[in-house]
């Protein structure tokens, strides 16, 4: 009877030296994903932004590493920098750091999620489910609301992490109303091209229409020309074509009218070189 009491204090102890020697891994506890949410995209796109907000309570930082979806047949960390007053987008190889006892919002404009590759457009109402991965809290399971075409916040605030979480506090469950001077900002995807596209300001009445192309790797892109096209149908104004200015090998800029608030439709038309012509397509909204 000794000897099997002795055995069992041998295996405990040695179970308890085995756990005191492994890595802390923080608890999913300390990262609170919320506000979760997506826009819904026009028929035939192949990509897609998402944006939520993440809470780190632990005393460690954590890094979102990376991100899956079964919607999309790969999503990645993409980082938004202000390059000669154009967006510039470019994945974040090395995941996006979380720092201890803070709050980093991923929203349009800024650093985002990017489904590529969808399986089917993203439509309004839909919740998409997605696994973060952190370095430190591992895999997390969360779904991303669906709103409009030009939804510029969540829906709804929802705590998505896997275990329940405490409530974010009152200031943190509502966005501000956007400023009527804020900018739209959208992302187009063709077979051989895509564009990432800010329209400034998100208004009726005068407006800047940046341009950046990017080929289908994702590189920047050089093209001989580009149009921009502004047209809303459901208030009657036919469309209006403008020819872009080139500020940078990749970059463009042209200044035009928005005459109306609502959906409207912006189309790129793109001079790869002589008679090589390529025609995108979006919806965008203006205040």
């Amino acid at each position: 009877m000794f000897e099997k009491f002795g055995s069992i204090a041998v295996v405990l102890a040695a179970a308890l030296a085995f756990i005191g020697s492994a890595p802390t891994l923080a608890d999913h506890a300390d990262i609170v994903v919320s506000q979760a949410w997506s826009r819904a995209t026009p028929k035939g796109a192949k990509v897609a932004g998402g944006y939520l907000t993440i809470e780190n309570r632990g005393a460690t930082a954590d890094r979102l590493l990376s991100a899956a979806s079964p919607a999309a047949t790969s999503v990645e960390i993409h980082q938004m920098t202000m390059q000669d007053g154009i967006m510039t987008m470019r994945p974040l190889e090395q995941g996006l750091t979380i720092p201890p006892d803070e709050i980093v919002t991923l929203a349009p404009g800024g650093n985002h999620i990017m489904f590529i590759g969808l399986t089917a457009p993203f439509e309004e109402g839909q919740r998409i489910p997605v696994t973060l991965n952190f370095q430190r809290s591992g895999k997390i399971e969360t779904t991303f609301d669906v709103g409009s075409v030009g939804a510029k916040g969540p829906r709804l605030q929802i705590a998505s992490t896997e275990a329940a979480s405490p409530a974010l506090p009152p200031a943190q469950k509502t966005n501000a109303a956007p400023s009527t001077d804020e900018p739209f900002f959208t992302h187009i995807c063709g077979t051989r091209v895509m564009a990432d596209v800010t329209v400034t300001p998100g208004r009726t009445g005068p407006v800047e229409v940046s341009v950046q192309l990017y080929d289908g790797d994702e590189q920047p892109l050089t093209v001989d020309a580009l149009s921009v096209t502004l047209a809303n149908p459901d208030k009657n104004i036919a469309p209006v074509t403008a020819s872009a200015t080139r500020i940078a090998a990749d970059k463009w800029r042209v200044s035009m009218t928005t005459a109306a608030s609502g959906k409207w439709s912006l189309a790129l038309g793109i001079d790869m070189k002589k008679d090589d012509r390529i025609d995108i397509a979006a919806p965008i909204l203006i205040e």
